[in-house]
């Protein structure tokens, strides 16, 4: 298979995310501080917003480092993988979270989508990257910015990304 098919397909797509996630949360015991542990999480997601319209996401989120509840608070920081399918499109993200209380808190992603036929204000069958900011509690909010960098038009549109939705944590693990 051509590198091209590969990203076209959403289905190794999907896989492929499902098994980073599963990769990057493999820590041994040894690194893992019995002080302030806070476990992996896996968030399951349903969404609507542009491009993808109505998608559903699956999320790795990843703690490291030490909290800060020595200085009075508890924040924590995260590194958050998400792969999410639509009817409008797929993509992934990746990048830090803060978590405030518990497995909420903001984040910032960097994302590349890949459009179908009918995206939500976006060219169909074209590929973005971009970056986009959000909140979560039970509800997810995140609003960014996009870039063509592939597709049928010659011309390379800038495009608003958003959305709202709701991700639940599914599971709590420790390696």
């Amino acid at each position: 298979m051509t590198p091209r098919i590969i990203l076209l397909n959403p289905v190794l797509v999907s896989g492929a995310m499902a098994l980073a996630i599963i990769a990057a949360g493999a820590t041994p015991a040894q690194a893992q501080d019995a002080s302030g542990v806070f476990p992996n999480l896996l968030l399951l997601g349903v969404h609507y917003g542009a491009p993808e319209r109505l998608s559903g996401s699956i999320s790795g989120v990843f703690p490291y480092g030490r909290s800060k509840r020595e200085i009075g608070n508890g924040v924590k920081k995260a590194l958050e993988i998400r792969g999410r399918v639509g009817t409008g499109g797929y993509g992934a993200a990746i990048g830090p979270r803060w978590l405030f209380y518990g497995p909420f808190g903001p984040e910032a992603m960097l994302t590349v989508s890949r459009t179908f036929a009918s995206p939500r204000r976006a060219i169909g069958q074209s590929t973005y990257v971009g970056v986009e900011a959000g909140y979560q509690l039970l509800a997810r909010i995140s609003i960014g910015v996009a870039r063509q960098v592939d597709g049928p038009s010659a011309r390379r549109d800038t495009t608003l990304t958003w959305n709202v939705g709701v991700q639940i944590p599914y599971g709590i693990w420790r390696w």
